[in-house]
C-alpha cells in the first residue's frame, strides 16, 4: 500500500510557482482535438493553459484566483513523492459575502490538469447572476443553445428551473439519455457474495467519480465516469429579482487520462527509482 497526506494552501491571487525540491512530473503530448463541438467563451477543456489566461486578460483587469495543493505521496518503506498541484484558475468571484449577497457577477472557472498535461482545463464552468430582466427567460435560453448544438440528451423544465443535459459516449453524441436501457454494475465482496447496481450512462453513480478532480489512490477501484467522454450542461435558476445561469463543460476522459498518467508516474517513482543519497552536514 501506498499512503497520502495531502496538505492546503491558502487561495493565491496568481497561479503559484512549484516549491523547491518538489518532483519533476515528465508531459505526455498535447491531447487529441475533442470530438465533441461544445464551448463555454471560445474554450474547450485540453486547450493551454496560455489560452485560459489570454482569455481571462480579456475579460477582467484583475489577475486570475486559484488554489494549489501540496500533494505529498509516501510508500511504507519511506521514499516520497510531492509536487504542487494547481486545482483551478478564476475570475469574476464575488467571495463568499458576496455570493451570500447575491451580488451580481460572471464568474469563469477552468479545472486545471497537473503538469502532466501542462496545466490544460479538464473542465470549465461559468455562473452568471444578473437582475432577472437583463437575462432571458428558460425557453429563450433554450433555443438559443439549441440554434448552437441542436437538441439536447436531456431537457427538464420546472418552471423557472431548467436543466439542459448534452452528452456524449465512446460513440458519439447521445441523443437521448432518458432513452438508454440501464447499464449494471457488479462489485464481488471477499464473501464471494455478488452485488448488482443499475446505473446510467453519463449520469451520477456511486460506484465511480463523477468528476475531473485528481485524488491519489493505489490500488485505484474506480475510474471516472465509466464510458462518458463528456458533458455539456446549462441550467438556469429564477429567483425573485435575480437569476442564475450556470455552464459546466466536463470532459471525463481527459480526467482518465490525466489520472492514469499521473497514478502511472506516482507509482514509478515510488517503486522503481534509485534514490540519491542526501548531502546532508552530518
Amino acid at each position: 500500500m501506498i499512503r497520502t497526506s495531502l496538505t492546503l494552501a491558502v487561495a493565491l491571487a496568481s497561479l503559484a510557482k512549484p516549491a523547491l525540491g518538489e518532483n519533476d512530473l515528465t508531459p505526455i503530448d498535447a491531447p487529441e482535438p475533442r470530438p465533441y463541438p461544445y464551448e463555454i467563451l471560445g474554450l474547450q477543456p485540453g486547450d493551454p493553459l496560455d489560452d485560459v489566461l489570454a482569455l481571462y486578460t480579456e475579460r477582467s483587469d484583475a489577475a486570475p484566483t486559484s488554489e494549489s495543493e501540496v500533494l505529498r505521496v509516501q510508500s511504507p518503506d519511506g521514499n516520497v513523492f510531492e509536487f504542487t498541484y494547481q486545482k483551478f484558475a478564476r475570475i469574476g468571484d464575488v467571495g463568499i459575502n458576496g455570493r451570500l449577497a447575491k451580488a451580481d457577477q460572471d464568474q469563469v472557472t477552468a479545472m486545471l490538469s497537473s503538469d502532466v498535461m501542462e496545466q490544460r482545463p479538464m473542465a470549465i464552468h461559468r455562473s452568471i447572476r444578473q437582475p432577472s430582466d437583463q437575462l432571458p427567460e428558460p425557453l429563450e435560453l433554450k433555443a438559443q443553445i439549441e440554434e448552437t448544438y441542436g437538441p439536447p440528451s436531456r431537457v427538464e423544465i420546472n418552471g423557472r428551473e431548467m436543466t439542459l443535459t448534452y452528452a456524449w459516449g465512446e460513440d458519439g453524441f447521445i441523443a437521448d439519455l432518458d432513452a438508454l436501457l440501464p447499464l449494471v454494475h457488479e462489485e464481488t465482496f471477499a464473501s464471494g457474495s455478488v452485488r448488482r447496481t443499475e446505473y446510467s450512462l453519463c449520469s451520477n453513480a456511486q460506484h465511480y467519480r463523477n468528476n475531473v478532480e485528481y485524488r491519489f489512490k493505489h490500488p485505484r477501484d474506480e475510474d471516472i465516469k465509466t464510458g462518458c467522454i463528456a458533458t455539456f450542461t446549462v441550467r438556469y435558476h429564477g429567483e425573485p429579482g435575480s437569476t442564475v445561469i450556470g455552464f459546466s463543460l466536463e470532459d471525463f476522459e481527459l480526467g482518465r487520462q490525466h489520472m492514469a498518467e499521473l497514478d502511472r508516474q506516482i507509482v514509478g517513482a515510488l517503486t522503481g527509482e534509485e534514490v540519491e543519497a542526501s548531502d546532508m552536514d552530518l
